[in-house]
């Protein structure tokens, strides 16, 4: 169902390495401000978890996901609300989901921007239900028993965050794979690469001997594979909200793209020639900005960066000689 029994804090980062190999510093654990995506993840989970407990009980019938409910009766949307529910008879649930995202979370947020950062976590839980759904249809169907497949019932529920936070983890193992990670119960620290493939491979494990927790193993595992992929392929979250347009169509930080003969000549016609490649380099440097909100600094091109140290140095100077608003 969740992380209980698998302690873990925070501890000062060594480097890290984006894709695999490197090092080098800018990551940090639990580092969140009150606007991020991570901290309205951890706010959300604990607010549904109180009124499920208290004024809203039914959330758990509505919310949780089940082969008979998703699939059988058509209600796709608990892919996403199954996420925000968590074991009612247990704090603890709930507790170290949060305290996963806490410590994990902000690191690929800051990676990835805020937009695809929520695309990534929501889709790495779907794919833990998909996981779910395929081992739960094998049970059901299969003319013999095999071991992780033992969950037939296609009414069994699904809730918890656990398979986004393995996503999460996944993707920590690939943007800093050499940050130290120190365990509580056990004085070993490994690396964070280590410590992913460890999680993932103790949840496969588990689901293949069958341990009393199959359904939330199969979603751990469908959501760390999700992870692994999608951090990797991350233009691919582009279209997560916006599923009626194509990102193709559009420039840096989702605007749509202007038609350049049209904008260059009506700015030639209006405007004296320096002002108009003034207002121009202006608007490239706030879709360049919106575009690190969105996708993380890690998604311009070089051309982008270049743009944007120019802007820099230029503003630097025009502060030195006095210029600029106060």
């Amino acid at each position: 169902m969740g992380l209980a029994d698998r302690g873990y804090y925070r501890d000062e980062p060594r480097g890290f390495g984006g894709g695999g190999g490197g090092s080098g510093g800018g990551f940090h654990f639990g580092r969140l401000n009150a606007l991020s995506v991570t901290m309205w993840i951890i706010i959300v989970n604990v607010v549904i978890h109180v009124l499920a407990n208290t004024a809203l009980p039914q959330l758990y019938q509505w919310g949780h996901f089940s082969t008979y409910e998703g699939f059988q009766r058509l209600q796709v949307w608990r892919l996403v609300t199954f996420q925000f529910l968590h074991d009612p008879s247990s704090i603890m649930h709930l507790v170290f989901n949060m305290f996963g995202m806490w410590v994990f979370g902000g690191i690929v947020e800051e990676a990835l921007g805020r937009r695809k950062y929520l695309a990534f976590y929501l889709v790495c839980g779907i794919f833990g239900g998909l996981m779910y759904l395929l081992l739960n249809l094998a049970g059901a169907f299969l003319p013999f028993q095999l071991p992780g497949f033992l969950f037939a019932n296609p009414k069994t529920p699904l809730i918890g965050a656990s398979a986004g936070v393995f996503g999460v983890i996944m993707a920590c193992a690939y943007v800093a794979p050499t940050m130290r990670v120190q365990f509580i119960l056990i004085p070993i620290s490994l690396t964070m690469k280590m410590m992913a493939y460890l999680y993932v491979g103790f949840a496969v494990l588990n689901l293949l001997l069958g341990g009393g927790n199959a359904g939330g193993d199969a979603a751990h595992v469908g959501g760390a594979i999700a992870g692994a992929y999608f951090i990797r392929n991350s233009h691919l979250l582009l279209d997560f909200f916006d599923v009626l347009n194509d990102s193709r169509s559009k420039g840096a930080g989702g605007t749509k793209r202007p038609r350049k003969s049209g904008g260059k000549r009506a700015a030639r016609s209006s405007q004296p020639r320096e002002y108009a490649k003034l207002a121009q380099e202006e608007a490239e440097i706030d879709a360049i900005l919106a575009k690190i909100q969105d996708e993380g600094i890690g998604s311009l091109t070089a051309k982008e960066k270049k743009l944007l140290a120019k802007d820099t140095e230029r503003k630097r100077r025009e502060l030195g000689s006095g210029g600029g608003t106060p």
